[in-house]
């Protein structure tokens, strides 16, 4: 048995207790007869070394030592207590933390699909603007022609005028957007068409396209409800414009039919993305066209109708509900600034978040698993802490694969916006941004740039004998043509219509005479093939060399232009250098 050592004062004659703090009391009394004389010590007697001594010292010390565990295990008991209060506090904040962590990325992603849906829902409604606007700007400027002409006339039109026929039929041959073309008088009666001679005395005044025309003098190109028509039974888009003589005399109407099919292919080429709905309105909210089927775009509501009669804005008017379907969803709305039209781009929810609902299990399994193994480990928060950075880490993966996804997406935008439709080469304004940096290196290191501006021969010609179609084909025969003359470091890009430029870096004056040559014959050699027919064409060549005082690149341009100018005047089908040109002058 362990003894604790201890110290207590003598003993005296007067006779004393000693009471332990221990709920047990032990009681020892010493009295003066016990005391005996001839102690080793003062004031100490051999009794204080006897058995009965030991005893009360190990009382005393048990007594005071089990008081201390006590308080020690109290002590330890509190402690426990208070740290598994805290660690649960701390899983309980943990798991709260973790859950509105995962609500809060999912709400995240959720938003983020929502916000991809409003950017291609506004473009694309851009897009579809201004291609309609180029559509009706070309059918409003063709019929503006046929008013000019029988304005300058002065006269009514007349049923057996072949003029007037003719008039129609060479406009009606070159815009393939219209199904057919004529002339009323002021009586809604049918005098002129381009499709037969004399025209067919139809009576079309109760039609709503020519009921305009009589209400309001003022209305210029008025786009009409699609009908059948009824002259050749198919749906078009009728369009019309009054015809007034110079002393404001109403004379007539000219009217067109444009061909429903036509107009679809503005809202289905290129193709959408998938459930997109795409819709084109009068500004009365009467459907004119729509994707993927008429049925899909109903009539314009009230509340469209009215967002569109406000001040057109520059960009499209994006909105967090749909506007021509049911449901939830985004859309967007742009009205035409020129026109009495409106683009409207809807995109049903269910499809927008098809791929953050596919997800949503097993981000929810994820936060449960999370839970779980939160009350599983519990006061082991770090492993906790391992699976949220887990967690966060794929989370920050898949936001860095739809970050790629949107760059793509913004980098197939930019090249559709830089590359010219038809040919497939760069357009203007990627010449232009291109040649312009090129021109600063070469003029900062001094090395020789050249500059080619290309022309094809008798284009018009073409187009007035074979069509605008065959057109089209020589000119994307004639953007392929120097693919084997040119370097790639070279660039060849359509300014417009029928002319084309080339950039030659590192290429002096010889050099670019060599290379223009090379290309002529490569033109010489190309053919054609539209409709059974071969076709040859040539091209005229102006060029221009980089001097000091060519400052940008439209001087360039321009020495190069005034090259192609001489080039057509000497014959055509040959290259004329703008140094040669100046030698002569």
């Amino acid at each position: 048995m362990y003894w604790r050592p201890a110290r207590f004062p003598p003993t005296t004659a007067a006779s004393h207790s000693v009471r332990p703090t221990s709920p047990a009391t032990f009681c020892i009394t010493a009295t003066a007869d016990s005391l005996r004389p001839g102690s080793n010590r003062a004031g100490q007697t051999d009794r204080d070394r006897s058995p009965w001594r030991a005893y009360y010292l190990h009382v005393r010390s048990s007594t005071a030592w089990h008081q201390h565990e006590i308080q020690e295990k109290h002590l330890a008991v509190g402690l426990l207590r208070s740290n598994a209060v805290r660690w649960v506090l701390g899983g309980v904040a943990l798991l709260l933390l973790a859950d509105l962590l995962l609500v809060s990325v999912l709400l995240n992603d959720r938003e983020q699909a929502l916000n991809r849906g409003r950017e291609t829902a506004r473009t694309s409604a851009s897009i579809i603007l201004r291609r309609a606007e180029a559509l009706f700007d070309s059918l409003d400027r063709t019929l503006s022609g046929v008013a000019e002409v029988m304005t300058a006339r002065d006269l009514p039109p007349a049923r057996d005028d072949l003029y007037i026929h003719r008039l129609l039929l060479r406009r009606h041959a070159i815009t393939p957007a219209l199904s057919w073309l004529l002339i009323t008088d002021t009586g809604g009666l049918t005098v002129a068409s381009s499709r037969s001679f004399p025209a067919p005395p139809l009576q079309i005044s109760d039609r709503e396209y020519i009921r305009a025309q009589h209400d309001d003098w003022s209305l210029g190109m008025y786009i009409g409800l699609p009908v059948v028509s009824r002259a050749i039974g198919t749906p078009v888009v009728p369009i019309s414009r009054r015809l007034e003589t110079d002393g404001g005399r109403f004379i007539g109407i000219v009217a067109a039919g444009l061909k429903s099919e036509f107009l679809q292919s503005l809202v289905d080429d290129p193709g959408p993305p998938e459930g997109l709905v795409i819709g084109i309105f009068r500004s009365d909210g009467h459907a004119l066209a729509c994707l993927p089927s008429r049925s899909a775009c109903p009539d314009a509501p009230l509340n469209v109708i009215n967002d569109a009669d406000d001040e057109p804005a520059y960009s499209a008017l994006v909105s967090n509900i749909r506007l021509i379907g049911t449901g939830a969803g985004v859309s967007a709305l742009h009205a035409s600034r020129l026109y009495d039209f409106f683009v409207v781009t809807d995109y049903p929810a269910d499809i927008l978040l098809a791929a953050w609902r596919h997800n949503l299990p097993a981000l929810l399994a994820l936060g449960l698993g999370s839970n779980l193994a939160l009350v599983a480990i519990g006061l082991y928060a770090w492993r906790q802490v391992t699976h949220r950075q887990r967690a966060m880490t794929e989370l920050a993966h898949s936001n860095l694969v739809l970050e790629d996804r949107v760059r793509e997406r913004t980098e197939a935008l930019a090249r559709m916006a830089n590359t010219d439709v038809l040919t497939g080469l760069p357009n203007r304004r990627l010449f232009m941004n291109e040649g312009t940096r090129l021109l600063a290196l070469a003029r900062r290191h001094r090395h020789p740039l050249s500059l080619m501006i290309l022309d094809a021969d008798h284009f018009k010609l073409i187009n007035d004998r074979h069509g605008h179609a065959a057109g089209d084909a020589v000119l994307r025969t004639l953007g392929a043509a120097p693919s084997d003359v040119l370097r790639s470091s070279d660039i060849f890009a359509r300014l417009g219509g029928e002319e084309f430029a080339v950039l030659l870096p590192e290429t002096g004056h010889e050099g670019a005479l060599e290379v223009g040559e090379r290309l002529l014959d490569a033109f010489r050699n190309s053919v054609t093939e539209h409709g059974g027919e071969h076709l040859h064409f040539t091209v005229s060549i102006g060029l221009a060399e980089l001097v000091p005082g060519d400052t940008d690149l439209e001087a360039l341009l321009h020495r190069a232009d005034t090259a192609l100018y001489r080039a057509k005047q000497e014959g055509r089908d040959r290259l004329v250098s703008d140094r040669l040109t100046n030698s002569s002058e």
